[in-house]
């Protein structure tokens, strides 16, 4: 088996407010580390408070990867991800240091192990798959790929729009079904044996404690106030592919002035909650060597042992 990144790794993944991103910070100012950040919402600029990014003094602590990379107007996958781990990887090589992978979005690291296809993409067809469904509904595409491509419309998740539309695209362009295309060798990235795998968890009552609480602080901080501002400087609409971010797609209704503040709060919290359940659910997936439970000790001292073994090994 040959993979695209002949490299060791470190991963460290947690559900959503087990504190992931204090704890990264720590690591790589205490071992030759670089960040990059694997999380769907982080890669948008502006968008700063919602997504509890770090702050200006912590990135500037040490050096952190997929932050900050596009304007929110853009749309961002697992290939664009991709794409920007190679270039991200080459210069944290170059630097001579090690990549520590740190973020929620658990598909994106299960992408790093198992690997993915590289399904062709085209612009122009997906944007008239989008204008179809504006204009004629999201039922029509369901009923497209119904007929095109019966077992994936089965599998694939019928409430986000996004997989929809880029599966029809995949299938239109390839004249192959999306489900036949899945069962050729995919691209592999990371050998998981090589890597080091670290996990940050807590009870699901502790952490949805620590989600309200973070939740209340974010609103504090000023994100109507910023999404607001997002809204009116990149002409967003709740379609736009940031604004389906967790927090920002909750709070967006308020801002237009549909639902109230309490409301508003209610599904955001709502999200996080069911968010940190499937996180819990995504790391049973991941062949993890050590996981810290709650905040009985200092993340970075817990896990500097391990760490530091691995690093020996590497030698």
């Amino acid at each position: 088996m040959t993979y695209k990144f002949d490299t060791p790794a470190i991963f460290l993944i947690g559900p959503t407010a087990s504190g992931k991103t204090d704890t990264s910070i720590r690591l790589a100012e205490k071992f030759p580390f670089e960040i990059i950040s694997v999380d769907s919402a982080m890669v948008f600029e502006d968008m700063n408070i919602g997504t509890c990014k770090p702050s200006e003094q912590d990135l500037q602590r040490v050096p952190h990867h997929l932050i900050n990379i596009l304007k929110p107007d853009a749309k961002f996958d697992v290939g664009v991800f991709i794409n920007h781990v190679e270039s991200a990887v080459k210069t944290i090589i170059q630097n001579n240091k090690i990549p520590l992978f740190v973020g929620g979005t658990m598909m994106f690291h299960k992408v790093l192990f198992d690997g993915m296809h590289d399904f062709p993409r085209d612009e122009n067809l997906r944007e008239e798959i989008t204008h179809i469904k504006q204009k004629n509904g999201y039922e029509l595409l369901l009923n497209e790929l119904k007929q095109l491509d019966f077992e994936t419309f089965q599998l694939i998740d019928k409430k986000n729009p996004r997989r929809v539309e880029r599966a029809l695209e995949i299938i239109k362009l390839t004249n192959t079904k999306l489900s036949l295309l899945k069962k050729e060798p995919s691209n592999k990235f990371f050998d998981s044996q090589k890597c080091l795998i670290l996990g940050m968890n807590d009870s699901k009552k502790e952490l949805d404690i620590a989600a309200e609480r973070r939740l209340k602080n974010i609103i504090k901080e000023g994100l109507l106030n910023e999404l607001e501002k997002l809204i009116n400087t990149y002409k967003l609409t709740s379609e736009s592919h940031s604004m389906n971010s967790i927090n920002y797609k909750q709070f967006f209704p308020h801002v237009e002035g549909s639902i109230s503040l309490e409301h508003a709060f209610q599904d955001a919290f709502s999200a996080t909650k069911k968010l940190i359940k499937t996180q819990q659910t995504w790391m049973k997936k991941f062949n993890i060597t050590l996981t810290k439970i709650g905040k009985d000790q200092n993340e970075s001292t817990f896990f500097s042992d391990t760490i530091e073994t691995y690093l020996k090994e590497l030698k």
